[in-house]
């Protein structure tokens, strides 16, 4: 038995443990051998997402290290293309509407995709334009320990299908189908690059450019990353190292 992270169409992207046999048709890639990455039809209609932690089921405490996380992992898509990110502190109350919106839920949490406790399906996210990204509160997760559920590698995994990434058939793509161990060099692959780049082209010179695409959008915001140690968070009744 392995874990695998199944495509839902149009519900959202969850792990499941399958059977090593089963076959994995739905995962063609497109055009080119390198080209290994697949897209949803639906895209974002701006450069420029905002986001927001819900922090139900977290401790005071442990906000800081999960929010700075969070900025780690939308980090790796800013870098490499047009898309940018900007956050909407928790319990701030947004003029518009936030795009994207993040939270730890438990079981039954008015999505439809209820989470099955520790050890089973550990986060999901939803395609454009959703912008709902959940992580189960009850899974023991971790950063800088290869144990437990890494948050960062999941949290730039799911962003990637907010982003509108379905599953890469490369073994080297942060969106590869299938769960990875704990790895500290953990980043974008080429095939990852190349998906995000055919849907927010890299800025040149302050101008996006690519097979022909053009945008005179100046909205540019960054992201903050933030170096974290090593220490423990709480999410509801369970202890996660991070």
């Amino acid at each position: 038995m392995r874990w695998l992270l199944l495509p839902f169409l149009l519900f959202p992207q969850s792990v499941e443990l399958i059977n090593e046999n089963s076959q994995l048709d739905f995962i063609k890639p497109l055009g080119l051998r390198e080209k290994r990455y697949l897209l949803r039809a639906k895209r974002w209609r701006k450069h420029t997402l905002t986001w927001q932690l819900q922090t139900q089921n977290l401790l005071d405490a442990d906000v800081f290290i999960v929010r700075n996380t969070l900025h780690r992992a939308f980090n790796e898509w800013s870098t490499v293309s047009s898309v940018d990110f900007r956050e909407i502190p928790p319990g701030v109350i947004a003029k518009e509407e936030v795009d994207i919106e993040v939270a730890f839920e438990k079981g039954e949490h008015s999505d439809g995709f209820p989470f099955d406790g520790q050890d089973g399906v550990v986060a999901h996210a939803f395609y454009p334009r959703d912008g709902r990204l959940h992580f189960d509160a009850e899974e023991r997760w971790s950063l800088n320990s290869p144990e437990g559920v890494n948050l960062f590698q999941t949290a730039v995994h799911e962003i990637g299908h907010l982003l509108g990434l379905e599953h890469s058939m490369d073994v080297r793509a942060a969106m590869f189908a299938a769960k990875r161990p704990y790895d500290p060099t953990f980043t974008l692959g080429d095939d990852d690059v190349r998906a995000i780049r055919s849907l927010f082209p890299k800025r040149m010179g302050g101008i996006v450019e690519d097979d022909g695409i053009i945008s005179t959008d100046n909205e540019v915001s960054t992201t903050t990353v933030a170096t974290t140690t090593r220490s423990e968070v709480k999410t509801g009744n369970k202890k996660n190292t991070f």
